[in-house]
């Protein structure tokens, strides 16, 4: 199970968010590397899918100062606590596929094989296990398929699937209330990129979700060890990378 919140919902259910946030994926990321790394070292690209949700009451206990004056014969209290229980919903059976792009490529692969800490993907108590780590070389292609991935704002105009999402960004480790958010298109299903010679006909074949007028100066990147897309031979996981820094235009982009 995980579950990724949203930060300012405290009262009544708890929804997750369809995909994880770049700012969780980042909090991953230092777990494993036993502390925070700079936001501008590195990008990276995911795919994530869940076998379903489920809503489940969690109980939480609110903790709070107790200023109250001792009763006679007794200890003063500290603190007091109070029961609350919480609808949340829960992600079952969450898998991850992450990519990293950093120039500290060997020694973030020696951490992710050995992490600080124990492995979660959202909450601490949502503990994780990986299957594999690898090093592997992307290749350029024609076309591919995104799927399950968060893709730029800019998308919105371009895919047919898709939800629009805010969600956070960045967090500051000195100040975790101050927060980048960014908006994005939660692709929970797949999109195929047309060859070409297919351009002309707006449709790729092999059926799926349509994608028309992707930005002509793009480079396509897929991962080579992901199946190929039924239909036309030859599409593989496109991979979109996304940064922490710069300008929201600039940080999540498609390609090289």
């Amino acid at each position: 199970m995980t579950s990724f919140r949203h930060p300012y919902l405290l009262v009544g259910r708890q929804p997750s968010f369809p995909l994880p946030p770049p700012a969780t994926l980042n909090g991953h990321i230092a777990s494993v590397l036993g502390e925070y790394p700079d936001p501008a070292s590195f990008r990276f690209a995911f795919a994530f899918t869940h076998l379903a949700s489920v809503d489940d009451y969690e109980h939480t206990w609110n903790i709070e100062r107790d200023d109250r004056k001792p009763r006679k014969g007794r200890a003063a209290p500290n603190i007091t606590a109070s029961l609350s229980p919480t609808l949340r919903e829960l992600l079952f059976r969450p898998r991850l596929t992450l990519y990293i792009d950093t120039p500290e490529l060997e020694s973030w692969h020696a951490a992710f094989r050995s992490p600080a800490f124990p492995v979660a993907l959202g909450r601490s108590q949502d503990l994780a296990s990986y299957t594999s780590v690898q090093i592997i070389e992307v290749q350029r292609a024609e076309a591919g398929y995104l799927e399950h991935t968060l893709l730029p704002w800019a998308f919105r105009t371009h895919v047919t699937d898709g939800q629009g999402i805010l969600m956070p960004r960045h967090i500051q480790p000195e100040n975790r209330q101050q927060m980048t958010w960014a908006r994005y298109v939660a692709l929970m299903g797949r999109v195929l990129t047309p060859f070409p010679d297919e351009l002309a006909g707006g449709r790729p074949s092999g059926g799926g979700s349509l994608t028309y007028g992707l930005p002509e100066d793009y480079d396509l990147w897929v991962d080579p060890f992901t199946p190929e897309a039924r239909g036309r031979a030859g599409r593989r996981r496109a991979l979109v990378w996304h940064t922490l820094t710069g300008p929201d235009s600039e940080g999540v982009r498609l390609g090289a």
